[in-house]
Order: structure tokens, then sequence, then C-alpha cells
């Protein structure tokens, strides 16, 4: 019989109640910890409560009672998150902050508006508060790091390294939140951070909700709180529907689509990938439906003679780009040669409703159905361990355990009931979405502008 299926999430998530931060703060910064705690009762009442599954929708996909037992705790507490992952057949994960369970120390897009001051104690106290969070996890969780304001570069390196020294095997790109200050990606300014990433081998990421600013957040948290308090025990509401029935206009929903896919090309238009090769970028929770048609647009307009590359934009994303579409829809899977055997990754999105969680067998079952187990293997971890360079070995000792039998793969019924929970939770059945080409055209004209003369 096959050895059990390394299963390595790329986009996991954690987030603690604020007094857990409180001992990573300078002394100078923990009076703001009152703050916080108001923050954080807000933020549960604006966002946690409102988008929390009703009674009705837990009974259908929570069989196991792992999500009303308090599963989704296992944001900050290490023994809940190891019990999740193992009932889920999870070996290992890649950490990024945000969950509902807690707001975070001030740094990010959840926050509420703070000094760029304020923002980088955050993020130090986060790192080292996950730091120690890993720590405990036996070699299973892995953490991506906030890059901070990026205001001063000298100390931003010295936080990077600070990071990598610590178990970090990733950092998000610069202006993951946004800041007026900071200059386009294209920008030589940025050159010493890609040079320490390069150096420490810390992954570039790109996640959903990157670049957004933290007055926007809040504007839509209150929206939500409008909206499902108007729906109020309608169990066929999803997350997907909720940017639609707040109307916030194509013009809003399209840039939240194409601010994590544009700083891709940016990327490729500053030069990064020619001066640092080995750097690699992923693009998670940012589904990947639309990368095929977004690259054929890209060579093709780089083919007209008016941009100047080294090699053409698909070319660059097979040496330097993964993909990572947390909780996968069946479409992306038989996308899989488009977009890279070897460049595809697994996300379950634990905690968050419209993840694969409690249910990541199931998903598997559904999304990977008949996909040979060799390529199962990659997308499911194998990729993964690669990307992110971690210990195979000792993941295949922890997937003995835990993991998934490969006969998921070509047998594993799923009930209608449950099935269509897949599909109001994250639309496992899709087809590709349409792909706005001509915004694609603009956006990209308009990076263009902003690269600087070679």
């Amino acid at each position: 019989m096959s050895d059990p299926l390394i299963v390595v999430s790329g986009d996991g998530h954690v987030a603690a109640p604020p007094e857990h931060y409180a001992q990573y703060l300078e002394q100078q910064y923990k009076p703001l910890v009152i703050d916080l705690i108001r923050e954080n009762v807000e933020y549960l009442q604006n966002f946690t409560v409102a988008t929390r599954p009703s009674p009705e929708v837990l009974e259908v996909f929570d069989r196991r009672n792992l999500a009303r037992s308090g599963g989704e705790f296992g944001s900050f507490d290490i023994d809940v998150r190891l019990q999740q992952m193992d009932a889920e057949g999870i070996a290992a994960e890649i950490l990024h902050p945000a969950t509902q369970c807690a707001t975070l120390p001030f740094f990010f897009v959840v926050n509420k508006p703070r000094s760029p001051e304020i923002r980088a104690a955050g993020q130090r106290a986060y790192h080292r508060w996950l730091a120690d969070f890993m720590s405990r996890s036996n070699g299973r969780l892995f953490g991506i790091a906030e890059p901070g304001p990026c205001l001063d570069m000298d100390a931003t390196i010295a936080e990077l390294r600070w990071c990598a020294d610590n178990g970090y095997r990733g950092v998000f790109l610069p202006g993951a939140t946004a800041d007026p200050d900071l200059p386009p990606l294209t920008d030589p300014y940025f050159e010493p951070f890609w040079d320490a990433c390069d150096e420490l081998g810390l992954v570039l990421e790109v996640h959903a909700g990157w670049g957004q600013s933290q007055e926007r957040t809040w504007q839509i948290f209150d929206m939500i709180k409008k909206f499902m308090a108007e729906h109020a025990g309608d169990p066929t509401i999803r997350s997907e529907q909720i940017g639609e029935a707040l109307n916030m206009g194509e013009g809003a929903r399209l840039a939240l689509d194409l601010g994590p896919r544009r700083a891709m090309w940016q990327l490729m238009l500053g030069g990064v990938f020619d001066r640092h090769p080995n750097l690699k970028l992923a693009l998670v929770e940012v589904r990947a439906d639309w990368v095929p048609p977004t690259l054929t647009q890209l060579d093709a307009r780089c083919d007209r003679g008016d941009v100047r590359l080294s090699m053409k934009p698909s070319e660059y994303y097979r040496q330097n780009v993964i993909v990572t579409p947390s909780s996968p829809h069946r479409c992306e899977v038989e996308m899989r040669h488009e977009l890279g055997i070897d460049q595809f990754l697994f996300g379950q999105d634990f905690p968050h409703w419209e993840g694969t969680w409690p249910n990541t067998l199931d998903w598997i079952g559904v999304a990977f159905a008949d996909v040979p187990e060799t390529e199962a293997r990659k997308l499911l971890g194998e990729n993964a361990i690669d990307v992110y360079r971690l210990d195979r070995a000792h993941l295949a000792t922890v997937a003995a355990a835990i993991g998934p039998n490969p006969s998921v793969l070509a047998d594993h019924p799923v009930d209608a009931a449950l099935l269509a929970d897949f599909n109001r939770r994250s639309r496992i059945q899709a087809a590709p979405d349409p792909v706005d080409l001509d915004a694609v055209d603009r956006a990209f004209g308009e990076d263009l502008a902003l690269v600087p003369a070679r």
C-alpha cells in the first residue's frame, strides 16, 4: 500500500488576543495594550460575530464537532492547533496573520489606523509571539513575516534577519498594509529588501487583502456587520457574495483582485527577477484561474515591442512564481499543467470559515478526484516542502501517523449536502472566473510608466 499523503497547507492563519502580545511589546508601547483590547472587542463584534456560520450551516459541515468544540482557537492555542492538524491530516502549515478569533497588534490591515512607529512595534511583538508559538509545534508550523512600514530600510533588514534566524520561511511584499509614503515596488529603493530576501532564502508573498489600507478595511467591516444583520439566519449567504451585496461597485471589486495580481508583474517590470532569479513569489489565496489568460495578455503586450524585458512574463512566471489557491476549486486543479505542476500548492486556510477546514479530506476528495497520485503528492505537499525548505523526512514521519490514504484521490464519495456547502462556502465546482483583460492591460501600462529608466 502507498505511503500516506504528506499534506502541507500553504495558507494557515494565526492571531492571538491582545494580552498575549503584551509581554513582547517594548516597555514604552505596553500602555497601548488597553487600546488594543478595546479594538479587539469591536473587531469581534463587527466581524467575527457577523460572519460566523449559523447553527444550521454548522450542522451540515461540522459533523466531527471540530468547529463547535472550539477548534478555531487553534488560532493561538498550540495544543488545539496540533489537534486540529492531526484530525485534518495536515502535516505542516505556512502561517499568515489574521483570523476571526482576534485582531493583531497594530500593524495589519485589520487594525485601526496607526503611525508607522506603532505599527513597527506591533510587528516586532507579533514576530516574537509567533516564533514562540512555532517553537512548540515539533517542526510543523512555519511563519510568514510582516515587512513592517519599510520606511527605515536598515531596521527592516535587521528584522528580516531576526525572522530568518527564528524559523520564518517567507515575508509579505512591502506595502502589505498600504502606506502613501512608500514608493512603488518597481522603485530601486527596495533593492536592499530583495537582496536580503535572496540571501536569507525567504519566499516573497502576496496574500488576499495585500495593499489595502487600515481605514478601508474598517469601512468594509462596518458594511459586513450591517449586511449580515440584514440577512440574519440566512444559511445561503457565502463570503463571496458579500462584496456584491455591499454595493462596493465594480471598480472597488476589481481593485481588490488586481492589487495582489499586479504585484507579480511589478516585480517583473522592476527587474527584480532578473537580478534575483532564485527569488520565489507566492500568490496566496488570490485564486489561480486568472493566471493563464493574464500571462497570455502580458506576453502579447510585450510582443508588440513597447516593453523591454529580458524574458516574457510567462517565462518569469515559470522561473519565479508559485500559486496557492486556498480552498482550491476543481477547475484550478484541472488547470494544474497550465499553472505548473511544480508551482501549485494546496491551501487549507485554517481557521477561516471559507476554507477547507473542518472537511479537508472531503475537499481533497472532490477537488483532486482522479488526479494521478504522483501529481497529487506534488500539489498537496511536496511542492511546499521544496519551496519553503521544509524537512521532508520529518514530515513523512508525521504523515505516517496522521496523513490521508491516497485512496482519497480515487474513491471518496461526498454527500450532496456537504458538496452544496462546499459550493456555498468557496465555489469548489465553479467554472473559471472571467478576467477583465482590458483592466489588466491598463494596470500594466500604469505600472510600466512608473519604472525608472534602466
